[in-house]
């Protein structure tokens, strides 16, 4: 390019600069202060000028680049053509390419068709090819089959039924697997393995022989063995002909078992058959069982079979002295040598390097022969010989060696495990099932106790004679008369629950500190059993009798006071307890005691109040027969407490039966009282009819003739020779003075009053008395004015 030309962007730098120049121009015209019309007509032909400058300057420029703007367009021409050329071309290949018969987009598509249906019957022919060698490997296996039954080789023939069975499971391809040859040979490997199994079962059947006859009392059992077990002929499916019968050895068909994995399965009957017909009678019925066994273990291989054989006799006794254990690891050796041919070896029996056909037969079919004799010995012996005493449970150690060296030889032999050892576990721990056994004894002798309908009674006197322990505790008694049982008496119930619960708790101290709690947990049931049962099972007897009655709440009262005592018949507790308490057990006792007694007691009164009901609350008693009620009425209450001071005095302690009696001698006193008071008019003649139906009552004061030395006891210096039913019976002075006052005239009424004799009664129910026995007139109103101003000082 020449020197003066140009280049593009130089020439619009050039056109930018003057463009800018002119703008500032006119920024500085804006900036400045307004101009006048000759200023601005002077700047228009500036800019004018400068513009004719610039134009000039472009013409200038163009024409100095004409030279290669020329030779640029030319350029462009001959680029046009080579471009129209090219597209020209690629116009011809594409209209060759696309033409839809001789284009070669056609030709692509079809040889691409072609090789797809090549290639498709290629994987077709393979596929088939596959599935006749699939075909032709199964074929060959049931050919070999047929060769093995025939020739009687079962076990071979197995393994070609599974072999078979495993590449029919995997088609080299889907349309083997969905091909009908394929379901054919499917269906025809069943067939095979449904018929060896049919042969397993015929020559396991052959070989075991069982034999049971059960009669009234005795029972024969016998298992035996045929070492030479005879092949059946068999169908054969592919060929239509029978297989050749022959013979076998028990160790082939063992094997073939084993090997088949089907020996947990086909010997299930021998199981069933040796625990059910075998093991449970000989364990149940040991004392009248003789086992023989024909063992041929020491010469398999040219014994004909071996047996076993179970005879029981019931009532008869057995000869020799082999224990149970023995008789039963007899068995268990003979399963193991016999059946399971432990002693035998050859290359095709107990060959194997990591389990061997006896090791597989012990575990997959003995072990569970094994456990379920452990569950028998359990069940039908162990539990049963359970020792009854202390002396029993010192000699079953000889008992506990034995079932641990059987547990040992059944491991020995791989029958049993060291996690299956219950019979071990069980005799160790034979002290806790002495505990529940005693439990159980004890519970069930209480229960036959407390049922019991004998309510023979026995002095507490008699029992706490030979008790030192008692009478040392009376020796330091707070003297509470109310809970003292020496003066009572209990029945015989309670003496022997109490005997029951000493004893069981002594037996308990040559036990471990294990089991020795579980004794004093049994003796609180029975405790428990008795609070419980008794008062239901005797409610009848308990809620009509009184005198049964008042024997329960002592018998509670007896067995909570000898509870109290056991930790110090105890001092050294038991094992496992330094102390034996019954802190739980007492109160509730008491506390039934109690509610039984109150339920008598209630029950004494309402029929009490229902008696003075019948005296029609003495209105008129001066009429005859409203008379002769009322005398009926306090001589039924009269005969009611007579009843019951003979049938509780003798039960009940001293002061618990005067506190009884007295408790409802006083609400029958106080009920009289308020009924007479109610009266608002009494004649002289009613009055004194109703000091007469008063003065029945007082043939009820013998019942306390003799409780003035208890009096005396309590009340100490306090004690003035007081008649003992006023302590007693609080209301019975009052009742006294009422009927006094019944038949007193009015100036000794008063002449008692100013004595102050007559303080039991309040001024109201004294003005009332007044009231009802004596005409209104000045004399009673100056008596009741009197009256009205209180009880005088009473002096000593």
């Amino acid at each position: 390019m020449a020197a003066t030309a140009i280049a593009s962007h130089n020439f619009a730098r050039l056109i930018t600069s003057q463009v800018d120049g002119v703008r500032s121009i006119h920024q500085e015209h804006d900036a400045a202060d307004p101009t006048t019309m000759d200023e601005l007509m002077e700047t228009a032909s500036v800019l004018d000028s400068e513009i004719q400058s610039i134009k000039a300057q472009v013409y200038k420029k163009l024409l100095a680049n004409f030279t290669e703007f020329t030779h640029s367009f030319e350029n462009s021409l001959e680029l046009k053509g080579k471009i129209d050329e090219l597209l020209r071309q690629a116009d011809e290949m594409t209209s060759q390419t696309i033409d839809p018969e001789t284009g070669l987009r056609q030709k692509v598509m079809s040889a691409l068709v072609n090789h797809h249906e090549v290639s498709y019957k290629v994987q077709e022919n393979d596929s088939i090819l596959e599935g006749l060698k699939h075909f032709s490997r199964v074929d060959d296996i049931l050919c070999q089959y047929e060769d093995c039954m025939d020739s009687g080789k079962i076990l071979q023939a197995g393994h070609c039924i599974q072999q078979a069975a495993k590449v029919l499971a995997q088609p080299p391809n889907a349309g083997v697997e969905s091909s009908n040859i394929t379901k054919h040979l499917t269906e025809q490997c069943t067939r095979m393995s449904e018929a060896i199994d049919h042969m397993l079962d015929q020559l396991i059947a052959s070989a075991i022989h069982f034999n049971h006859i059960e009669q009234d009392s005795t029972y024969n059992y016998q298992l035996s063995f045929s070492y030479n077990v005879k092949v059946p002929p068999l169908a054969l499916p592919r060929s239509g002909s029978a297989s050749t019968p022959g013979s076998i050895r028990w160790h082939e068909l063992v094997r073939a078992l084993t090997l088949l994995e089907l020996a947990s399965e086909k010997l299930r009957p021998l199981q069933k058959s040796i625990l059910r017909n075998l093991l449970q009678p000989l364990i149940q019925f040991h004392k009248d069982s003789t086992l023989e066994l024909l063992s041929s273990a020491s010469n398999y291989a040219s014994a004909e079979g071996s047996s076993v054989s179970l005879s029981v006799n019931l009532g008869h006794g057995r000869s020799g002295q082999a224990t149970i254990f023995d008789d039963v690891l007899r068995v268990f050796e003979y399963i193991h040598q016999d059946i399971f041919l432990s002693q035998y070896s050859s290359p095709e029996f107990n060959a194997q390097q990591v389990s061997s056909d006896t090791e597989i037969l012990t575990y997959v079919v003995g072990r569970y022969i094994a456990k379920e004799t452990s569950a028998m010995i359990l069940k039908f012996y162990l539990t049963e010989i359970i020792p009854f005493n202390i002396s029993e449970l010192n000699q079953f150690g000889s008992i506990s060696s034995a079932v641990i060296r059987f547990e040992d030889d059944l491991i020995a032999m791989g029958f049993l495990t060291e996690a299956d050892r219950e019979l071990r576990d069980f005799v160790e721990n034979i002290d806790v099932h002495y505990t529940n056994r005693q439990r159980d004894t004890l519970l069930k002798q209480g229960r036959a106790i407390i049922m019991n309908d004998d309510f023979q009674v026995i002095p507490v006197k008699e029992l706490d004679r030979d008790d030192e322990l008692e009478q040392e505790r009376s020796s330091w008694s707070t003297g509470d008369h109310d809970t003292d049982l020496k003066e009572s008496s209990i029945s015989i119930k309670a003496k022997q629950l109490v005997d029951m619960v000493l004893t069981t708790l002594q037996g308990a101290a040559p036990l471990s500190a294990d089991a020795s709690p579980y004794l004093y947990q049994a003796t609180r049931s029975l405790v428990d059993l008795y609070r419980v049962l008794m008062p239901v099972y005797h409610e009848r007897t308990l809620t009509d009798v009184p005198a049964l009655t008042i024997l329960f709440y002592n018998d509670c009262m007896y067995i909570a006071r000898e509870l109290e005592k056991m930790t110090d018949r105890l001092e050294n507790g038991i094992p496992g307890m330094d102390e034996v308490l019954y802190d739980d057990d007492i109160p509730p006792l008491k506390a039934l005691a109690k509610k039984w007694l109150e339920i008598q007691v209630q029950k004494q009164r309402e029929e009490l109040m229902q008696s003075i009901d019948e005296a029609s609350r003495f209105h008129d008693s001066s009429v005859e027969s409203n008379f002769a009620a009322c005398e009926r009425a306090m001589k039924q209450i009269v005969y009611v407490f007579r009843h019951l001071g003979k049938a509780w005095k003798p039960t009940l302690s001293p002061m618990k039966f005067y506190h009884v009696l007295g408790q409802l001698l006083d609400d029958v006193a106080i009920r009289v009282i308020k009924e007479i008071e109610d009266l608002g008019d009494i004649s002289e003649k009613e009055s004194h009819k109703l000091a007469i139906i008063c003065g029945l009552l007082f043939e009820c004061e013998d019942q306390f003739d003799s409780a003035g030395p208890l009096v005396e006891e309590v009340k100490g210096d306090a004690y003035n020779d007081e008649d003992p039913i006023h302590y007693f019976v609080p209301s019975w002075e009052k009742f006294q003075l009422m009927t006094d006052i019944l038949e007193l005239s009015f100036a000794e009424i008063m002449t008692r009053f100013r004595a102050g004799q007559l303080h039991m009664f309040k001024v109201q129910e004294l003005s009332n008395f007044v009231c009802a026995l004596f005409a209104d007139t000045p004399l009673r109103q100056r008596n009741l004015e009197e009256i009205g101003q209180g009880h005088p000082f009473r002096r000593n």
